[in-house]
């Protein structure tokens, strides 16, 4: 829902995995069927059933099952296990017919009389091995079947009964010709550079020089029944249309990439097309239309300049439909599960729970992600689908999970592969306007993710701005996009000279451009965390940053300034319709502020420097995310990304300051002006584990959550515990001396001394910030070994070794 900063259902770990969704949305593997299968019911002449045609031609005795004969199964020759309805018929060929050939004796051709949504057509018998674009009683995506005329449909035999369990014969998308795959994009020292540099100069044409021949992409029968498993969900047409409407309205008419125009497009050319098969689920036409699914993913999608949204659109829906509009549309259904509560009157009013659709959803998006990669899809449909799934599996797993880590490498992956790091145009002199703008947006948030995510995890990042061409994106909203010529045209004009708007507000198009110049900054602090440098060097480049980020600064408009700058009052609920607006500045204004708090840790751990800034930039950090927590109006409307903010900018300022606190608390000589309050902390502290412990189980943040929640519970334990003579040293110069032998207690009638109290602190005693290599502070691991704040990684190390059955709660 709102950019990513920064995903419990099961994961399809292999893209050949048979395995697919029933109407359930339960797994189940497609090959565990029984050994014995239906007997053909079909009788010869003489009375006996019918023999498949190798063991009527070996003249061998057949048990007449279906899909395949065990004897075809002993002898390996599943493949020719087919019943011929009337085999000893031939058919005449016509005088316009070519003689026939060794080429075209080889294979059978029958003729079957298919309807259609009430039309009835003579089509050659086909499977999703035939090259013929009339797909199985399916019009043609080349143009509409002629409907007028007298019916000329002829009785013909049905046609042949091959075996579903056999491998296809072949297939390509919808035409016979060859054709390259897609193998992606390669720079400058692929091991074609040499001959792409030099031969064009010396007069050599090859056409092997356009890519590699790749073998054909084969698709199996069982493929093709786990797709039409995978419709099932379409069924539902009114819950897909609710949950659909309730996420761009959310959303104000975007999700992460997909935006609300080019959608309702996709489902309304779907239900025109494809209503009556989606919900009577008839067998055969669920099986034709998931062949034409498979067809259509096979066929790449053009991208000419003069095309409109609407054309780009159409080559994904109605009789184009393909896998990665599926996927889509189940992303997004699950994102707006995810984002609900669990009381919300939607989900009650369709009889489905928020973890189970979310989760269901997550699996179907997963899946049609796996087709899409066995038709070796390489383009925008695909790189949409591969963020939406990623964005659904983070609000389920969270932003710790491998499954989360691997998709959104693959979202980086995709991007490269395309070449959309050095050229969102790919080459061409011109793309539509909206999709150019889409491929800026999508090269900038695969960068940052990654950034994010890494600085997150504290791993090396797998994408780096020294190899890629980040064009910012033009500050214009999601949905003027698509907007006519004309007024994109004064859109455009109405921007200042650096692409941002002069109206003040902050869409996603303005979060990605000012978080590409955090995101940079971020990587040259993750370079210092995980790089091997000295000591000097790093204070030289932390320093350096340091400067970059106040020149960055001042390059930003004002109105972008003063959010990351200036005090801002969240308690101020504006209309629901900016709230979208209002969770921008939020992520906006933390991830500011995160970047100096990232550096500041990296400096303490490798330079040995003060606390003191560090400090001081958590307990601002902290207190924004106090105030933030109050506004219930965006905890109930974003709930995952509110957790996100709780488990990644507040618990990670939230343990500094527990940390120092805990520290302060067992310095032998308690400061006269600490650095921290310590009733204000202890409370703020109390506050925020209280919101930890409001975080939804079902939430992908809720373990982070939860462990951050009782590490905190167990800080103040120890804190508010009375302490003892071990725990808390006395410093002798600070007492009054006392003889051994000699007793300052109160005898019986005498009142008790108390200018021991009132007594100013001794001379040079000067208290001094605690340095982190420091362990002479008495013992600050909570009775639990605990680092010092290292990376991301190391706190969640910390959290998974800890013996959480000693809580002290």
């Amino acid at each position: 829902m709102i950019p990513r900063a920064v995903g419990e259902g099961t994961m399809m770990r292999s893209r050949h995995k048979t395995m697919s969704l029933q109407t359930g949305g339960q797994i189940v593997d497609l090959h565990s069927t029984s050994s014995t299968g239906p007997v053909n019911g079909k009788y010869r002449r003489n009375g006996k059933l019918q023999s498949c045609e190798p063991c009527r031609k070996s003249k061998l005795r057949c048990d007449h099952v279906v899909p395949t004969c065990s004897r075809c199964v002993r002898r390996r020759c599943a493949e020719k296990c087919v019943y011929h309805p009337n085999p000893l018929t031939k058919r005449r060929p016509s005088a316009e017919e070519a003689p026939p050939t060794p080429a075209t004796t080889t294979s059978v051709t029958a003729t079957t009389t298919a309807t259609t949504y009430g039309e009835t057509s003579s089509l050659p018998a086909q499977s999703i091995e035939t090259p013929d674009p009339l797909l199985s009683g399916y019009p043609s995506p080349e143009g509409p079947r002629q409907e007028d005329g007298p019916d000329t449909t002829q009785q013909v035999p049905a046609p042949l009964n091959r075996a579903a369990s056999a491998p296809p014969l072949h297939h390509h998308p919808c035409s016979g010709e060859t054709s390259r795959v897609n193998p992606g994009f390669f720079g400058t020292t692929n091991f074609m550079a040499i001959f792409e540099e030099n031969l064009g100069k010396l007069g050599v044409v090859s056409t092997e020089l356009e890519g590699p021949d790749l073998p054909r992409l084969t698709i199996s029968n069982d493929q093709i029944d786990r797709g039409g498993q995978i419709l099932s969900f379409l069924k539902d047409s009114s819950l897909v249309h609710d949950f659909i409407n309730r996420f761009f309205d959310i959303g104000e008419g975007a999700a992460s990439i997909c935006i609300e125009p080019i959608m309702k497009q996709w489902l309304l050319k779907l239900w025109a097309n494809h209503t009556d098969t989606l919900k009577k689920r008839n067998p055969e036409r669920v099986r034709r239309l998931s062949e034409l699914l498979w067809r259509n993913t096979l066929t790449p999608i053009s991208v000419n300049a003069d095309m409109d949204y609407k054309a780009w659109a159409l080559q994904a829906t109605g009789m184009n439909i393909r896998w990665e509009v599926i996927g889509l549309i189940a992303a997004l259904i699950g994102q707006c599960a995810n984002t609900l509560s669990r009381t919300d009157l939607l989900l009650t009013q369709h009889k489905v729970s928020k973890p189970v659709l979310a989760r269901k959803m997550n699996e179907i998006s997963s899946t049609c992600l796996n087709f899409s990669r066995d038709c070796e899809a390489l383009d925008d449909l695909f790189v949409w689908l591969v963020i939406e799934n990623s964005v659904l599996t983070a609000s389920i797993k969270g932003d710790g999970s491998y499954a989360v880590y691997r998709e959104s490498g693959e979202f980086v992956n995709a991007v490269v592969a395309m070449g959309l790091h050095i050229d969102v145009k790919q080459g061409k002199p011109q793309i539509p306007f909206f999709l150019e703008q889409m491929r800026k947006r999508i090269v900038i948030g695969a960068y940052c993710s990654d950034i994010s995510i890494s600085s997150y995890l504290g791993r090396p990042p797998r994408l780096s701005s020294r190899y890629c061409n980040l064009a910012r994106p033009l500050d214009v909203p999601d949905l003027q996009l698509v907007a006519e010529e004309d007024q994109l045209a004064r859109i455009v004009s109405s921007l200042d000279e650096n692409g941002y708007g002069t109206a003040g507000k902050i869409s996603r198009a303005t979060w990605l451009r000012a978080w590409l110049g955090f995101s940079t900054l971020r990587e040259e602090t993750l370079d210092l965390a995980l790089g091997r440098y000295s000591r000097e060097e790093i204070i030289r480049r932390g320093e350096e940053i340091q400067r970059g980020m106040k020149e960055y600064l001042a390059t930003l408009p004002d109105f972008i300034r003063r959010v990351l700058e200036e005090p801002f009052d969240y308690s101020v609920a504006g209309p629901s319709k900016q709230l979208v607006g209002t969770m921008l500045r939020i992520t906006l204004r933390q991830g500011f502020r995160s970047n100096e708090l990232l550096l500041q840790r990296v400096l303490i751990r490798k330079t040995g420097a003060s606390w003191e800034k560090l400090v001081r930039a958590a307990s601002s950090n902290f207190e924004d995310i106090m105030q933030i927590s109050k506004r219930h109006d965006l905890t109930s409307i974003f709930q995952n990304d509110m957790s996100a903010i709780l488990a990644v900018q507040g618990l990670r300022s939230a343990s500094v300051l527990a940390v120092e606190l805990l520290k302060q608390e067992q310095l032998p000589n308690y400061p006269r002006s600490p650095v921290l309050s310590r009733s204000r902390t202890i409370q703020d502290l109390s506050v925020f584990a209280a919101r930890l412990g409001d975080v939804d189980p079902a939430d992908g943040w809720f373990t982070v959550c939860d462990q951050g929640r009782k590490v905190i519970t167990r800080i103040l334990d120890k804190i508010l515990s009375p302490p003892s003579h071990t725990e808390r040293p006395v410093a002798v110069s600070s007492l009054p001396q006392q003889h051994e032998h000699q007793s300052h207690l109160p005898h019986a009638g005498e009142s008790m001394d108390m200018s021991m109290f009132h007594q100013q602190p001794a001379q040079n005693q000067d208290w001094h910030m605690a340095d982190p290599f420091d362990f002479q502070l008495g013992d600050p691991s909570l009775g639990i070994e605990a680092p010092f704040l290292g990376h991301d990684n190391d706190f969640m190390q910390w959290l998974e070794s800890v013996d959480w059955e000693r809580s002290a709660m």
